[in-house]
């Protein structure tokens, strides 16, 4: 039995509220989800080594909200953010891993 199964996913004000089937509840931040997305294009840009990168300000994660989140099989969720990213597909193990 896979105990990375979620039984709730809920969102917060700047957080992921997640409750899994062992029992276990955990959050993660906004920023933490959107700075390890998944997506190929945001890995790339993570392992590009670029001294002339702009990172995003303070104001952006600030404002940073979920817009909708959408279950992929059972095994991962897609999350839709307000910058219009919505690539990115995080498997529950992934974000277990995140979270604990």
């Amino acid at each position: 039995m896979n105990e990375n199964q979620p039984v709730e996913i809920r969102r917060l004000t700047n957080s992921l509220f997640i409750q899994w089937k062992d029992g276990v509840e955990s959050e993660c931040t906004y920023r933490t989800l959107r700075e390890k997305c998944p997506c190929a294009r945001c890995d790339a840009v993570r392992n590009e080594e670029n001294p002339l990168q702009i990172l995003p300000t303070d104001e952006f994660w600030e404002k940073l909200q979920i817009v909708n989140i959408q279950k992929v099989g059972r095994y991962a969720i897609r999350i839709q953010w307000s910058d219009g990213h919505k690539t990115g597909i995080y498997t529950y193990d992934f974000l277990r891993e995140l979270t604990v």
